[in-house]
């Protein structure tokens, strides 16, 4: 006689929930209608804030499984051949299988090939292999972080938990196309260069450090290892004042004194002037270098923003190009907001 299988009820749940969900599909191209890869395309649930990421392919295809709701989808790109694209109050039904395809707009460079640093240096790193090999050190038995390091980037760092007016600040200028960006004007792009896409170098001596960054200004910074403290007048500034000791063989760096005019973000994420930066760099190997950077904010963030970089070193041949922002610059008028 044949026996009668039994099922739990309750092992049955998890499967019924997944098949339960909606699915997007879609293909990312930019406006001729050519590939766009290795994108991220974010969903977040207008009610309760959930985002749910997935990775584009090498053809551009992207698929997100995702609860009934209600959702603003988006694709987001740091820079800068390509301009970032949001369908909002997509709604899906459980169960649902929908096409959504994506064509992006032309970024701050309207498109010029060879002008993103992000893609640029991931064609960098297809042709040359990071160098290999121990750290190496100073004569005083320090890490040697001299060189010039590339950051690998990271689509999947999460906005930091903004406050109300914060929030409303980078949704516009989201929306508008990031027309006010400080970079396209010559100003500092961003309050923290470090995490910028583009190559930085370090110079390094027992008492400072400098560190010169390219496509930005004033492209310099000093972080002062001589044991002084932060000034009790000090006149706030774009890139702050930046101090630092060594815990071990970890670079400890510490930076207050901004002012409000910068960034976080191309996307346009706000500070205060009460902003405290606290980085920790770490150089791993020979060819790489971690960055983890908490920024603290009592006047724009709800809690610490805490994220970690790596970074890896270029070919003795590389070398920071000199970078003139403002003669024949043409950017303001490509930002033009929406």
């Amino acid at each position: 006689m044949r026996r009668r299988a039994r099922i739990s009820f309750a092992a049955l749940i998890p499967a019924l929930a997944f098949a339960q969900n909606a699915t997007i599909t879609g293909a990312i191209t930019d406006p001729d209608g050519g590939i766009v890869k290795d994108t991220v395309i974010e969903a977040t649930n207008s009610t309760t804030g959930a985002v749910i990421r997935a990775h584009g392919s090498d053809k551009g295809e992207f698929a997100l499984s995702l609860p009934a709701g209600t959702y603003d989808v988006a694709v987001v790109m740091p820079c800068c051949q390509y301009g970032s694209s949001t369908q909002r109050r997509v709604v899906l039904r459980a169960g649902e299988s929908r096409r959504l395809n994506v064509r992006l707009p032309w970024g701050s460079n309207l498109g010029t090939l060879g002008d993103d640093p992000i893609l640029l240096l991931n064609d960098f790193r297809e042709r040359a292999a990071v160098p290999s090999g121990p750290t190496p050190r100073t004569p005083e038995g320090k890490p040697d972080l001299s060189g010039i390091w590339i950051n690998v980037y990271n689509p999947d760092t999460p906005p930091p938990p903004l406050q109300p007016w914060a929030a409303g600040v980078l949704r516009e200028r989201t929306e508008n196309g990031s027309k006010d960006y400080p970079g396209g004007y010559c100003l500092p792009a961003n309050a923290s260069s470090i995490t910028r896409a583009f190559p930085y170098k370090f110079v390094q001596t027992p008492k400072l450090i400098v560190v010169i960054h390219e496509s930005d200004t004033p492209g310099l910074r000093q972080i002062f290892l001589d044991g002084r403290g932060h000034p009790a007048d000090w006149n706030p500034t774009w890139q702050g004042h930046s101090i630092g000791h060594w815990e071990g063989d970890t670079l400890v760096v510490d930076t207050i004194g901004f002012n409000d005019k910068a960034w976080l973000s191309l996307s346009g994420i706000p500070h205060t002037d009460k902003l405290h930066v606290l980085e920790h760099i770490r150089r791993l190997d020979y060819g790489h270098l971690e960055v983890e950077i908490t920024m603290e904010d009592s006047g724009a963030f709800t809690a610490p923003w805490t994220r970690t970089f790596t970074a890896t070193l270029a070919p003795p041949e590389e070398e920071i190009l000199e970078f003139i922002c403002n003669e024949n610059n043409s950017d303001p008028k490509h930002y033009r907001g929406k």
